[in-house]
């Protein structure tokens, strides 16, 4: 449930992005990967960039591909976009079909759900979600965008696509099949009529061996007429944020040498540095090499991760 109102330190997204650790040493020893993007409702927002936008230049063979809703807006984006950025008009849903576009007052919370006004008469700052008027659009499914537009297989997902999340993926079976990381905008609770929440779109995305991994913030809001810690927006009410998930920790056998490379990255550039080394032991194990090692005394020498020693987990 992204808004409009300026992002604080407890909202999804907030914060700049810390430069990769271990895309330097990869390149240093050889390694040159190319990662293939994809970002499902691509509106851009004020702020600092993302952080899977650095991978475009840490790794220049890389592409990233976005699909928004409004041609005139894609157009602009195009314009102004990389070599290896490319912007398309649509709307991805769960098949090809005709459905209610619910386009709301501020056009970041346009959606394919009908908004629940209920949620801004009674917590601030929601005005942005509020019904202006209802049109049609035609959906394509994930799978029939993907195979239209010659992407090929993507390695990243972030979706941000205000309750239709789980249609997406459900018209994305073959997608998702090699996909590494996603990073989705999830609620919970119903800010859109009938939409599913987090729980539904962990349920399906687990099912097809994917693994929720953590939250990127959260966000949330205060009901009228108080404010909490100086906020409107501090989330009392958690409503929404971008979670992450993987692929299996416990099967990376199903993944190539190169996959398990991406998959360490991009743990990397989202924070996750254990499960980066853990991606990385298993990458030597299957290829001989000593990357684990090396980025390990890196982390050590960062100050920010140190190596608990056996039996002391957990001791401070």
């Amino acid at each position: 449930m992204t808004t409009p109102a300026p992002q604080t330190q407890f909202q999804p997204g907030a914060g700049r992005a810390a430069p990769s650790l271990l895309a330097p040493l990869l390149k240093t020893n050889g390694f040159d990967l190319a990662f293939n993007m994809l970002n499902i409702g691509a509106l851009p927002l004020k702020g600092a960039a993302e952080a899977y936008w650095q991978l475009l230049d840490d790794f220049p063979a890389s592409s990233l591909s976005g699909v928004e809703l409004d041609p005139t807006l894609c157009e602009e984006l195009n314009r102004h976009a990389a070599a290896r950025v490319r912007y398309y008009a649509g709307a991805i849903g769960k098949t090809e079909e005709r459905r209610p576009l619910f386009k709301t007052a501020h056009s970041m919370c346009t959606s394919l759900y009908r908004p629940d006004e209920r949620y801004a008469d009674l917590f601030h700052d929601l005005e942005a979600a509020r019904l202006k008027s209802v049109d049609e659009t035609d959906t394509v499914s994930l799978d029939r965008f993907v195979t239209d537009h010659g992407i090929g297989e993507v390695d990243f997902m972030k979706i941000d696509v205000q309750g239709a999340e789980l249609d997406v993926f459900q018209g994305g079976a073959n997608a998702l099949r090699h996909v590494l990381f996603i990073v989705c905008e999830v609620e919970f609770v119903p800010i859109y009529e009938r939409q599913p929440l987090f729980g539904d779109v962990d349920a399906w995305l687990r099912a097809r061996g994917m693994t929720f991994h953590k939250f990127l913030g959260m966000g949330g809001r205060v009901m009228k007429p108080l404010a909490a810690q100086g906020s409107t927006q501090y989330p009392v009410q958690f409503m929404w944020s971008d979670a992450v998930f993987v692929r299996d920790y416990f099967a990376l056998d199903a993944l190539n040498g190169e996959q398990l490379l991406k998959l360490a990255v991009l743990f990397d550039i989202y924070d996750s540095k254990d499960a980066a080394l853990h991606v990385l032991r298993r990458y030597d194990a299957t290829q001989g090499d000593d990357l684990g090692d090396i980025y390990l005394s890196h982390l050590h020498a960062g100050g920010s991760w140190s190596v608990v020693p056996p039996g002391h987990a957990g001791k401070t």
